[in-house]
């Protein structure tokens, strides 16, 4: 009878440990076994500086012509999108020193590289439509101390280009460097 109170205690004691640290599976096998990509950014314009020095990262795949969706989702895009978004697949190929969109499908790509993102409304509504803004939760890299306003001033001309592994689409951001040409 004793052993019984005993056992439930270290159940109660592991749920949540085992909880917090299955939260950090993805990211650590990304991390360690994902394929690195490179991604080119564009100009964003920050708005706070309270976490600290970082860069706000605007990423050039993160605006999706709508020419790139497959047929299924491009005929639920021009209709109406749910606030929230969708869940999409983001397949990429190389261009350059730099990744681009293949394709947007809600369906999981068989094979290749991509990420996973959520499609949101357009990024211009009051025009065709064309454009489509996906999230990565990429948009934020921490960088040494006192070197924010240097890298902050190289996003907004687009000249950073962003180191990202990925695997099983998901991302994580290993570090940024200056896009060759920009100064």
């Amino acid at each position: 009878m004793k052993n019984i109170p005993n056992r439930w205690f270290w159940i109660v004691l592991l749920i949540p440990v085992v909880s917090l640290v299955s939260m950090t599976v993805q990211p650590l096998l990304a991390f360690m076994s994902g394929e690195q990509v490179t991604l080119k950014t564009i100009p964003v314009d920050p708005k706070d500086l309270f976490y600290g020095d970082y860069v706000r990262l605007k990423l050039e795949i993160e605006e999706v012509d709508r020419s790139r969706f497959d047929p299924q989702l491009a005929q639920k895009a021009a209709h109406h999108l749910p606030d929230p978004g969708i869940p999409v697949y983001v397949s990429l190929k190389p261009k350059g020193n730099h990744y681009i969109v293949d394709r947007v499908s809600e369906k999981k790509p068989p094979g290749g590289l991509y990420l996973k993102g959520t499609l949101q409304k357009p990024v211009f509504p009051f025009r065709d439509g064309e454009k489509y803004r996906v999230d990565y939760h990429l948009d934020r890299y921490y960088v040494e101390e006192g070197s924010g306003e240097k890298w902050e001033a190289l996003a907004q001309n687009g000249g950073v280009l962003v180191e990202v592994k990925v695997k099983n689409g998901y991302g994580v951001i290993v570090g940024i460097k200056e896009s060759p040409g920009k100064s």
